[in-house]
């Protein structure tokens, strides 16, 4: 009762001082074709988010990993996309704060891949992910702490069963821990998978459940058979010869490909194009697949790698693909967003020439570098970045 308590003082000083907290909202200005910037929800230090339907309205569940007091996790109200509202903000700030969604969607994973800090909530002096209840999205209360001695800086919830799989990236020991969330209060570790090299950076589940998709660093992916959730084996494993730092690693929608970011220098400086991403067919039998790469995109950008703080990312991050496997929105941190056309997945894209996957539009956004970008019912895309927080953009070059 002790941590209800916490949460819910911290979830109330939060919600009173939001409006001084928070600084003054960015402006809705930028450089981009094909996507209209309609709204924001300033904050710094945007990361991850998912998003969810709940008794006839949409949500986005944001996390930020600000220093500036504004960090924490946020329930936004998107129903009416062109006027987004936060309906509460649990102010604990997690690094990393990647947001993972459960199979149920009545609890929702915040991770933590360094120790945590006297405003992580339960999260203070571990590593590891917190589990929020969110029940209610007016009130998400914090109710257990999962502990990894190397941090989760991914953690991956299974789409219809109740498991996590943690990721904890870096040069460790390999070892995913599969966490069960059946009771969410009390989770607990029953299975372990050791890669054939390092850990994880993050992991992906297909649509039902039966396989997953790892990434690691040096290019580094591993298909697995997940049919029992517990005790995955391997089907195959490659690596991306043209990727640095292999990173969120999808299937499409009907299995057959899996597209594979490089998040070259891990975030740090680095030029544009470059950390393409890559599209990779699985062919052969299911039990035996073998991952050939057949598309390419880059964005037609260029961006130098250093800035006036001396550090300019501009690489392929997280994105989204949609329902029926034609459409991708993917953040490229200086770059914006870029809203991708994957009817075709063969072939060079380079902006919006070439045979392959193309652009179809984009936005750079004032002061912008931004960590994710999501589709989500309709024509918009959602985007959490570390400068701005939270952005909304409406698609106009369909």
């Amino acid at each position: 009762m002790a941590g209800v308590a916490l949460a819910t003082t911290v979830l109330a000083l939060a919600l009173s001082s939001q409006a001084a907290a928070e600084r003054r909202q960015p402006p809705l200005d930028g450089e981009g074709e094909g996507l209209e910037l309609i709204a924001n929800i300033p904050y710094t230090g945007g990361t991850d988010m998912e998003l969810l339907t709940r008794n006839g309205r949409d949500y986005a569940i944001t996390g930020s990993q600000s220093d500036a007091g504004d960090g924490g996790m946020r329930v936004i109200d998107v129903t009416n996309p062109a006027k987004p509202k936060v309906i509460s903000w649990l102010k604990c700030v997690l690094r990393q704060n990647d947001v993972q969604i459960s199979h149920d969607q009545k609890t929702v994973m915040l991770a933590q891949d360094g120790t945590g800090r006297p405003d992580g909530c339960m999260a203070f002096g571990k590593r590891g992910f917190m589990i929020v209840d969110i029940t209610n999205l007016r009130r998400p209360m914090p109710i257990a702490f999962a502990e990894n001695p190397l941090g989760s800086h991914n953690t991956t919830a299974h789409p219809r069963k109740p498991y996590v799989y943690n990721s904890s990236s870096g040069e460790s020991d390999g070892l995913v821990h599969i966490w069960s969330i059946k009771n969410p209060a009390k989770p607990k570790i029953v299975g372990e998978y050791r890669t054939l090299s390092t850990s994880p950076h993050d992991i992906a589940f297909n649509e039902d459940g039966s396989m997953a998709v790892l990434a690691g660093g040096r290019g580094s992916i591993e298909v697995l058979d997940t049919t029992d959730p517990e005790a995955p084996t391997l089907l195959t494993k490659m690596f991306c010869a043209d990727c640095q730092l292999s990173h969120d690693a999808k299937f499409t929608p009907d299995s057959r490909y899996i597209i594979v970011g490089d998040e070259a220098n891990g975030g740090g400086a680095f030029p544009c194009p470059g950390g393409a991403l890559h599209f990779f067919e699985m062919q052969g039998p299911k039990q035996q697949p073998v991952l050939v790469m057949v598309g390419v995109y880059e964005p037609n950008e260029v961006v130098f790698a250093g800035d006036a703080t001396g550090v300019s990312s501009c690489t392929s991050h997280v994105f989204d693909i949609s329902d029926d496997g034609t459409r991708l929105a993917i953040s490229w941190y200086r770059a914006g967003t870029r809203y991708l056309d994957i009817s075709t997945k063969e072939g060079i894209g380079f902006g919006t020439m070439g045979p392959g996957p193309h652009e179809i539009g984009w936005f750079i956004p004032e002061d912008g570098d931004t960590w994710s970008s999501k589709l989500y019912k309709g024509p918009y895309i959602y985007s959490n970045d570390l400068n701005r927080g939270f952005d909304v953009y409406k698609i106009t070059g369909e």
